[in-house]
């Protein structure tokens, strides 16, 4: 029985002889994490930036709107705002005023007195005479308001002078997206925009006029878990409340479903956490392909070593257990570096996109996401599982048997030799590359799947790009698409590195694969260069054959996804994602290939064709 330090030198040589299959895999399961991680992180760290605003800003939960020409009357607003659970409310005179072929909307208020919905002041100073305004911060369709500018809007000397001056810039907690909004007309076919958006203090007002309410906050004593189906119901259920004591006939009342900002920023998020939900299974599947073919080519090469472990009498637990910890640990280490790549580093990258359609507050770092640690959990159990399964198979052989290179298949003609007017016409080189790749068939399914995942995460990222861009037109759909586009680059990024990943860990393997029939070519003379092509010659062709086959099945899969996203269809994807993804993929696999060159120059021949002794 070989004792502890010794079986500890055992794990680490095998570690060290075969670091290109334990870091190829590490890596791997580290991308997984950063996208997993990372798109997991998304809807919370973004979403807790986006309701900042919602929280410093006290933002009213329901907005109850007068259909009466003449507003609420003093009975109807002690009615409305002393409902059980009604922390704050307020009152004010909102609507839109024409001027020319152009919309601006006005809010008449107590400003200094808002509880809810108070526009912050971001520069100057709020108005406090007659003549002042209060405007709110551009966006992409309102011009940035100047202080001290004079404003001149002919139809509002009813309320207010003609000519009004900016005295103040704010943000209110209702406008944070970036985009246009809707004029409040009862039909707007035309999608009619507002040009800005001002506060006048009812302090200024006509004495007459400053009892005329049509607008009421009220912010309830509530969970404000904004975008949970738990604040949509009790919103709801307060909504129908109100609805007992005035008629819908009276009055209009909106939740925060209504509010522009709060709906386009909400299907964004839920866009983003079904993405979130997809992308982790597609990588829990390629990841378990990847630690399956590790730990089995690794197991099939070390086969002298554990015949050697079972002669000596090393207990059987002993020898799963150091597969089991090769195999597991690049997946914790991959796992856990990954993880706080995802959750810290995705949220920066796409924030600034975000920040273009939204105004967000800051970034907070949230560590913890389920998605993430699930995705991990899944993965160590199921490298796990493997290496335990493989190393069961071989400890069940006699060492004799272990000892002895596995006798090769009785030959047999593949398909390609029954047609002789092609068969003939193939170099030598290509006659054995072809026979390699029918003759080792759990090699070829194995190494074509892996490539054909990595195309599938390729096509998937482009597609979404492919979307984005095409709906950025799409009045409906742009704001959300300008956002996911930002999230699709850092997947394509994400896929392709995975494809240079797999392409790595694929020709490392091959190597190891090939060893002693590359020094028996360069016995025969075989210039280093006719060494390399034999040997990846073979993976090339069955990448670039595993890449083309996927393409049907990935956009079969591209179709189901956009589906279930509820965004975007086939006919969004541009004719050359089907052409530059397994480009993408192939040139990974060639470039690594030619990285991985120098390995075959430094094979010993010497040591790679004497007997296993």
């Amino acid at each position: 029985m070989v004792g502890g330090r010794s079986y500890a030198k055992t794990f680490w040589r095998t570690l060290f002889s075969n670091k290109g299959r334990f870091f190829g895999s590490l890596v791997i399961n580290m991308l997984a994490l950063v996208l997993t991680a990372g798109l997991a992180a998304l809807p919370v760290c973004l979403g807790e930036s986006f309701t900042q605003n919602y929280q410093s800003m006290t933002t009213p939960d329901l907005i109850i709107k007068s259909k009466a020409a003449t507003g609420f009357s003093q009975e109807e607003i002690l009615s409305l705002t002393s409902l059980p659970g009604v922390q704050t409310s307020d009152t004010f005179l909102s609507f839109d005023s024409l001027e020319g072929d152009t919309y601006y909307r006005f809010y008449f208020a107590d400003i200094a007195n808002m509880e809810s919905g108070k526009p912050v002041l971001l520069n100057g100073a709020y108005p406090t005479q007659r003549g002042e305004i209060l405007a709110l911060e551009g966006n992409n369709t309102r011009a940035q308001p100047t202080i001290g500018e004079t404003l001149h809007f002919s139809g509002l000397s009813f309320f207010a002078p003609s000519d009004l001056t900016i005295t103040g810039v704010g943000r209110s907690p209702l406008y944070l997206h970036r985009g246009k909004n809707l004029a409040n007309l009862e039909e707007n076919p035309g999608n009619l925009s507002i040009a800005g958006v001002y506060y006048v203090d009812v302090s200024t007002m006509p004495k007459f006029l400053a009892n005329w309410k049509s607008d009421i906050y009220l912010y309830l004593n509530t969970p404000h878990a904004y975008f949970s189906d738990e604040y949509k119901a009790t919103m709801e259920a307060k909504k129908a409340e109100i609805y007992t004591v005035m008629p819908e006939a009276d009055i209009k009342v909106l939740t925060l479903e209504e509010n522009e900002s709060y709906r386009i920023y909400k299907e964004y998020d839920q866009k983003i956490k079904r993405i979130g939900y997809v992308f982790p299974f597609l990588f829990i599947l390629l990841c378990t392909l990847v630690s399956s073919t590790t730990i089995t080519r690794l197991m099939r090469d070390e086969r002298p070593q554990i015949a050697t472990a079972i002669s000596l009498g090393e207990p059987s637990r002993r020898i799963v257990a150091k597969y089991a910890w090769f195999s597991t640990t690049n997946t914790l280490l991959g796992a856990i570096i990954g993880y706080f790549i995802g959750v810290t580093a995705m949220p920066a990258l796409v924030y600034p996109a975000y920040n273009t359609v939204f105004i967000m507050g800051g970034i907070p770092i949230v560590l913890f996401n389920l998605i993430g640690v699930l995705t991990s959990v899944v993965l160590l159990l199921v490298s796990f599982f493997f290496a335990w399964w493989n190393a069961a198979r071989y400890i069940g052989h006699s060492p004799a048997s272990l000892m002895s290179e596995p006798a090769p298949k009785p030959g047999k003609k593949i398909l390609l030799e029954r047609i002789p007017f092609f068969w003939k016409r193939l170099s030598f080189s290509l006659k054995a590359m072809f026979r390699n790749i029918f003759r080792l068939k759990k090699n070829f399914f194995l190494t074509a799947i892996s490539v054909g995942g990595s195309t599938l995460l390729v096509f998937l990222g482009l597609s979404l790009l492919n979307v984005s861009k095409n709906l950025q037109n799409d009045d409906l759909f742009a704001n959300v698409a300008s956002s996911i586009s930002a999230v699709s680059t850092v997947i394509v990024l994400l896929a392709v590195s995975v494809a240079v990943a797999v392409g790595y860990l694929l020709g490392n393997m091959n190597i190891e694969d090939r060893k002693r029939e590359i020094a028996t070519l360069k016995v025969l003379g075989y210039s280093e260069r006719e060494c390399h092509m034999y040997c990846f010659r073979e993976l090339v062709f069955v990448s670039a054959l595993g890449a083309l086959i996927s393409l049907p099945l990935d956009a079969f899969a591209a179709d189901g996804i956009f589906r279930y996203l509820e965004f975007g269809s086939l006919a969004d994807i541009q004719w050359w994602t089907y052409v530059i993804s397994p480009l993408i993929v192939l040139s990974a696999t060639v470039i690594m290939d030619l990285v991985l060159g120098h390995r075959i120059r430094k094979i010993d021949t010497v040591s790679s064709l004497k007997s296993v002794e």
